[in-house]
């Protein structure tokens, strides 16, 4: 039962995360809000949806093994799972140049974090710390996005194919933006709730679980945007996509959810997923300038091949 709660609870929550992207950018795109705006916040806070609620929920419920398990095995699945995986399918292919201001705010997000939890908790403070580097972020990337917007057009034209239609009118636009968010709420109760009955079935720590399960399940979204952006041959799309939902898992997630009440964190948080996370986002780089601004296939399969390893270390650690 425990896992039909899990797995139902998942597709709703993909479901409603899909939702919310499509007619929230529909609705901003109808009022006239520019296409790359909508792009860089609501898309790229849209991704970060489900780890959100899930994060929210699990923080509710008063455990912060999950709700911190949750972004740290995204994060690492992010990179090593979805970058991996959209790497073998198709090679990842992006200007070092464009793509290393956001390496760098990530590294520091990362680190940020790990001096967060050094003490063993998240408290609100360091939450309001992490929303305001998120609101920095978000507004450069608005700020830069206004300098450079001719040079984004053909990307923002790629990227609208696949948001909500804005023919519809206001009243359905909005009544759907409503369903995607009861759908987030109700599929991440259901999802956590799941989650710490499976970690309770299976004698492993919640942390586990929302390490491995959750973490995973609320990577979905990213995993599919990537592959679908590297199928279609957007590349650079793809790895912004995932570069950017860490960078917003880290300052909005943990930001939002350490607000909702101070987090308590695991011990082996700050001595080994943190630096895992640290670590998988730190090797972007050497793998860039080997490739010559590529994640090669062989690159891939390093990265696949790093996030099966944290995977077992971590149910290992129990």
């Amino acid at each position: 039962m425990a896992w039909l709660w899990l797995i139902g609870g998942l597709v709703v929550l993909v479901a409603g995360g899909e939702l919310l992207v499509q007619n929230a950018s529909a609705l901003a795109l109808k009022a006239k809000v520019s296409p790359l705006i909508v792009g860089l916040t609501i898309v790229a806070m849209g991704t970060s949806a489900p780890e959100l609620f899930a994060s929210l929920q699990a923080a509710w419920n008063g455990d912060g093994s999950i709700a911190i398990g949750n972004v740290l095995g995204s994060n690492v699945a992010n990179l090593g799972l979805a970058l991996g995986l959209t790497a073998l399918v198709s090679p990842v292919t992006m200007k070092w140049t464009d793509l290393k201001r956001h390496w760098w705010v990530m590294m520091g997000a990362s680190v940020a974090f790990m001096m967060c939890v050094h003490d063993l908790q998240l408290s609100s403070t360091e939450g309001l710390f992490l929303l305001l580097g998120g609101a920095i972020y978000l507004g450069g990337q608005i700020l830069a996005a206004r300098r450079q917007a001719n040079d984004m057009d053909s990307a923002v034209a790629e990227l609208m194919e696949d948001l909500g239609d804005d023919s519809r009118g206001y009243p359905t636009l909005l009544g759907l933006l409503a369903m995607g968010c009861v759908g987030l709420f109700f599929g991440s109760e259901a999802f956590v709730f799941g989650a710490t009955e499976v970690a309770l079935d299976l004698g492993i720590s919640t942390h586990v679980v929302g390490v491995t399960v959750v973490a995973f399940g609320t990577s979905v979204p990213e995993i599919a945007a990537s592959l679908t952006a590297a199928i279609k041959g957007n590349s650079d799309l793809s790895i912004g996509n995932l570069v950017g939902s860490n960078i917003l898992n880290i300052f909005l997630v943990l930001g939002a959810t350490a607000n909702a009440g101070t987090l308590r964190v695991s011990s082996v948080v700050p001595t080994m997923d943190a630096w895992w996370m640290l670590g998988t986002a730190a090797v972007l780089a050497p793998v860039m300038w080997i490739g010559k601004g590529t994640v090669t296939r062989i690159a891939g399969v390093l990265y696949v091949a790093l996030y099966m390893t944290y995977v077992v270390l971590v149910v290992a650690h129990g």
